[in-house]
C-alpha cells in the first residue's frame, strides 16, 4: 500500500493482518495516518500485543488522545476501581513514547486532552511528595530521614522531593514524573501539588463517572440500558418489521473494525451476502452489540476473555435469530437472500433479540424446574445427576449456555438444534425428579435430603438407585432405607447378571416411567441410572472379611451417609 492511500479504504484483510501481527506496522509507511484511524477496541488490542513485544514505539507516537484515553479506560481499571499497576505501566509508556519528536509542552497538552486527574490518581498511591523549604540546608537531610527506605527523586525545580517504594512500579512512577518535568516545569510542579492534595476516594468516584460516560459511547452502556437488549422479539414481527435508519452508524469515522464470523455457518454466509458498505455498517453495529452484551452480564470491559466470550455469545445468538426468521421466508424466495435483506433492513440488534427469545424460553423452563421441581438444594440443578445438573445450572443464568463436553466451562447455544436438545434435557431432568418423588414413581420422601450428613454430595439418582436395590431386598417393606454392608453384599450377589443387571430392574424403571407419562425419556434415564448402578455394584471394594466397605461406596445411599440421623434416632450403635 502506498502512503497516499486513505486508511478509511484499507482492505479488511490488510487490517486483519495487522490485528494478528502488529509488528507489521514496522513495514508500513502510512503509520502516521493509519494509527489515528484505528477503532478504539482495535487500538487497545494492538497496544497490548506491542507492549508484550516491547515495541510500543510503533503505535503510541501516532495515537490520538481519544485512543490513549480508551486504552486506560479498557486496560487501566478492574470493574469500578483503578488498577494502579496497569494504569502506571500505561502512563509511563505514554509519557515515554507518545510525545516523541514533538515540541516541548506536547506531553502536558496530551495530559489535558486525556484526563489529567487520572494521571494524578494513578501516580499518587504510595507516592509521598514533600516540599523543600528555601534556604534550609538541613531540610534535605531531614526529609530523606522522613522518607526512610523509599526511593527518592528531587524535582528539577528544586521544590519537592518525591518518595516511592523501591520497586519497578515505583521507578516507573518517578520516570513518569520526570518526563512531565522535562516537558514543562510548571506542569511538573502542578502534578506534584495535585498528588499532595489528592482526596483518593473522591477523585476515583469522579473519574469513574467520566469513564462510564466514555464507555457508553463505545457501547458499554449502563446495566439497565443493556438489559433492554435481552427483551425477546417474536421472529414473525422481525420478519415483517419496517426498515430502520442507521445514520448514526454511518456517521462514525475511522477504519471499519474487522470481525471474524466464527459462529455458525449460516451467520457467515448471510453476512458475506451483504455488499461491502453494508457489511462495514453491520460490523460496526456488531461490535457495539458485543459491548452491550458485556454490560448486560456485568463483565469487565477490559477483560480479553470476557470480550471473546461475549463475541461468541453474540454471534451464536444472531445465528439462532436467523434460523428463526428463516421460517418466514416467502415461498418465492431463497432463505439466505431473504435473511440478508432482513439484516440490512432491521440490523443486528433486533435479530439478536429474536435469537435471545428462544434462549429465554429455555432459561425460563430451567429456572422453573430449579425453583419448583425439587432438583436443587441451593445452586440450580445441584440435586441432579450429570449431565442434567450442570445443564440446568448453565441454562439458569442470565445468558443460557451449555456445558462443554469433556472440558470445563460452557458454550453458547449455536442454533435451533441446541435449543431442541436443551429443551429435551430440561424435560428429562423434570422426569428424573418425578421418578424420584411422585407416588407413581418411587415415592421417596424428600425428608431424606435433610437426613444425609453431607447433602451437597447427594443427587436424585443416588436415591433412585438405592430404592431399586432396597425394593428387592428380602423382607423389605419401605420405599427407601439406607443400605448396610449386608444389603450391598446381597445386591452384588443377586442383582448382577453377567455383564449387566437383573432385567427386572429395567422393567421396574420402565413401568414407573410409563405410569408417570414420561416414557419418551425412559431410555435416557435408564442408561444413566442403571449403568451407574451396575458400575457401583460390580466395583464394590471389600474389607478383609469380604464385606463391602461403606466408606468407598458412591452412587447409593448407605448408613455411612446418615450417621447423624441414626444416632439421633437410635442412639450410638457402638454402645
Amino acid at each position: 500500500m502506498v502512503a497516499s492511500q486513505s486508511p478509511q479504504t484499507l482492505d479488511a484483510d490488510d487490517l486483519r493482518a495487522i490485528d494478528d501481527d502488529p509488528l507489521l506496522l514496522d513495514t508500513r509507511d502510512d503509520v502516521p495516518v493509519l494509527v489515528p484511524a484505528l477503532p478504539a477496541a482495535t487500538f487497545v488490542r494492538l497496544a497490548r500485543k506491542l507492549r508484550d513485544d516491547n515495541r510500543l514505539d510503533l503505535l503510541l507516537p501516532h495515537a490520538t488522545p481519544y485512543q490513549l484515553t480508551s486504552l486506560l479506560d479498557l486496560d487501566g481499571w478492574v470493574r469500578d476501581r483503578i488498577d494502579i499497576k496497569r494504569a502506571r505501566v500505561w502512563l509511563h509508556a505514554i509519557a515515554e513514547y507518545a510525545p516523541a519528536q514533538r515540541p516541548r509542552g506536547a506531553l502536558a497538552d496530551l495530559m489535558y486532552e486525556m484526563d489529567p486527574e487520572l494521571w494524578t490518581a494513578a501516580l499518587a498511591v504510595g507516592t509521598v511528595v514533600l516540599e523543600l523549604p528555601e534556604d534550609d540546608d538541613n531540610a534535605r537531610d531531614h526529609i530523606q530521614q522522613q522518607l526512610g527506605s523509599l526511593r527518592t527523586y528531587e524535582t528539577p525545580d528544586g521544590f519537592f522531593i518525591v518518595g516511592v517504594p523501591d520497586d519497578e512500579l515505583g521507578r516507573r512512577t518517578l520516570q513518569t514524573i520526570h518526563h512531565v518535568y522535562e516537558d514543562d516545569l510548571s506542569e511538573g510542579r502542578k502534578l506534584c501539588l495535585a498528588i499532595q492534595s489528592l482526596l483518593p476516594a473522591q477523585a476515583e468516584e469522579d473519574l469513574l463517572r467520566f469513564r462510564n460516560g466514555r464507555l457508553a459511547d463505545l457501547g458499554f452502556v449502563d446495566w439497565e440500558e443493556a438489559m433492554k437488549l435481552l427483551q425477546p422479539l417474536d421472529h414473525r414481527a422481525a420478519a415483517a418489521h419496517e426498515a430502520l435508519d442507521f445514520g448514526h452508524l454511518r456517521d462514525l469515522e475511522g477504519l471499519t473494525p474487522t470481525v471474524r464470523w466464527r459462529g455458525p455457518d449460516l451467520l457467515r454466509r448471510v453476512m458475506m451476502r451483504l455488499d461491502p458498505q453494508e457489511h462495514g455498517l453491520r460490523t460496526r453495529e456488531f461490535l457495539l452489540l458485543v459491548n452491550e452484551v458485556i454490560s448486560a452480564q456485568r463483565f469487565d470491559p477490559g477483560d480479553d476473555d470476557a470480550n471473546q466470550r461475549a463475541i461468541d455469545q453474540t454471534q451464536s445468538t444472531l445465528a439462532l435469530g436467523l434460523e428463526m426468521i428463516a421460517r418466514e421466508t416467502p415461498s418465492d424466495q431463497d432463505a439466505e437472500p431473504f435473511l440478508a435483506g432482513r439484516v440490512a433492513a432491521i440490523g443486528l440488534r433486533l435479530l439478536f433479540r429474536v435469537g435471545y427469545g428462544a434462549l429465554d424460553k429455555v432459561r425460563e423452563a430451567a429456572t422453573v424446574l430449579h425453583r419448583t421441581g425439587r432438583v436443587s438444594l441451593a445452586a440450580p440443578g445441584s440435586l441432579l445427576d450429570r449431565p442434567w445438573g450442570p445443564t440446568i445450572a448453565a441454562l439458569s443464568g442470565l445468558y443460557p449456555e451449555l456445558p462443554r463436553r469433556n472440558v470445563k466451562g460452557t458454550r453458547p447455544l449455536r442454533g435451533l438444534q441446541d435449543v431442541r436438545e436443551t429443551t429435551t434435557m430440561v424435560a428429562q431432568a423434570g422426569a428424573l425428579a418425578q421418578l424420584c418423588f411422585d407416588p407413581k414413581g418411587f415415592a421417596i420422601d424428600p425428608v431424606w435430603l435433610d437426613r444425609v450428613d453431607m447433602p451437597e454430595r447427594l443427587v436424585l439418582g443416588d436415591l433412585i438407585r438405592t430404592a431399586l436395590v432396597h425394593r428387592r431386598l428380602p423382607g423389605s417393606g419401605q420405599a427407601l432405607a439406607p443400605l448396610t454392608a449386608d444389603d450391598l453384599a446381597w445386591a452384588r450377589e443377586h442383582l448382577l447378571r453377567g455383564d449387566g443387571l437383573d432385567p427386572a430392574l429395567g422393567r421396574d424403571l420402565a413401568e414407573r416411567c410409563a405410569a408417570l407419562g414420561v416414557g419418551e425419556h425412559q431410555s435416557a434415564l435408564a442408561e444413566n441410572l442403571l449403568t451407574r448402578l451396575h458400575v457401583e455394584l460390580a466395583g464394590l471394594e471389600v474389607d478383609p472379611d469380604g464385606m463391602p466397605m461403606l466408606a468407598r461406596v458412591g452412587g447409593l445411599l448407605t448408613i455411612q451417609q446418615v450417621g447423624m440421623w441414626l444416632r439421633l434416632r437410635h442412639g450410638d450403635p457402638s454402645n
